[in-house]
């Protein structure tokens, strides 16, 4: 008498979150999952399967990363905006919107159509000299160049610093004279010398100038409560400019791409700035010195 066949075992039961596919043996490890992940409709979302991802890159990773998501890739190649992953009904849809999607490559200062600023304070019509107190101020952009000081040129002083308003204008410009001597230009990565510093403006005057712009006739009281008619300052990794600098500027006026979640890695750390410029904004640098730089 053949032995009685062992009876089918029952396949083991997955508890899967409908946010981020996480799957868990117990139900009580799923409940736990949901009480500390705090997903969220802000969080981005893949436009094919739903899922939500921690951040864009680890929603970039799950539509083109080196292994990527089989359907989602697919139909993602096929109607997706490579840069900012949106997804669109219709081939025609998607040309339409990589038109609007991707910015032209910024005019380097020199052309006509920025003039190169000279080394000495310039602003041009767009400064708070014209413009202060005359409704919001809108977001400015900032760009230091650091020397190196100190026996073995490893303390960061500010050398050069740009401004730049919403519309790409060049609105400030000047060389900076570091209060400490400078003993390594870093020219292979600045482009600056002892020329450009002969005749730059003290550290103090480049900061009060800076404020005066930022502030754009506020008080500095009105600024820290509520922003009033002052500018935002946007750049990357500002904390390390406005230590540079030796300035203060309120927290809540600061908007900084390398502390901004949705441009930052999976674990919380940030890109360069030459990444983010290539991946959301289609410039590339790669072989360009910085834009504060050129002549």
């Amino acid at each position: 008498m053949d032995a009685e066949a062992d009876p089918p075992q029952n396949p083991i039961t997955r508890h899967k979150c409908l946010a981020c596919y996480k799957q868990y043996k117990k139900k009580e490890h799923l409940i736990e999952h949901m009480k500390t992940s705090y997903h969220s409709v802000h969080q981005p979302r893949c436009g094919v399967c739903q899922k939500h991802c921690k951040s864009f890159e680890s929603l970039r990773e799950h539509l083109t990363g080196p292994l990527p998501r089989g359907i989602c890739s697919k139909i993602f190649s096929q109607q997706g905006c490579q840069l900012c992953l949106a997804l669109f009904d219709s081939p025609g849809s998607l040309i339409g919107h990589r038109e609007t999607c991707r910015l032209s490559a910024p005019t380097c200062p020199g052309t006509s159509a920025l003039p190169y600023i000279d080394s000495q304070f310039d602003c041009q019509d767009s400064s708070d000299e014209n413009h202060a107190g005359e409704g919001p101020g809108g977001a400015v952009a900032i760009d230091c160049e650091m020397v190196g000081g100190g026996s073995d040129g490893s303390l960061e002083l500010c050398a050069r610093v740009c401004l730049v308003d919403e519309d790409e204008r060049l609105i400030f410009h000047t060389y900076v004279q570091p209060e400490i001597p400078v003993t390594n230009y870093r020219y292979d990565i600045t482009g600056l010398t002892e020329e450009h510093l002969k005749n730059a403006i003290p550290l103090k005057k480049v900061r009060e100038k800076l404020l005066q712009i930022l502030q754009n006739g506020e008080s500095i009281g009105k600024v820290r409560l509520d922003g009033g008619k002052a500018r935002l300052l946007v750049g990357h990794d500002l904390a390390h400019d406005l230590d540079c600098l030796k300035m203060n500027y309120p927290d809540h006026m600061l908007r900084d791409t390398a502390k901004y979640r949705p441009l930052m890695k999976t674990n919380l750390v940030s890109h360069s700035l030459k990444y983010l410029t290539r991946t959301y904004l289609g410039i590339i640098i790669d072989s360009m010195k910085h834009l504060s730089m050129i002549k």
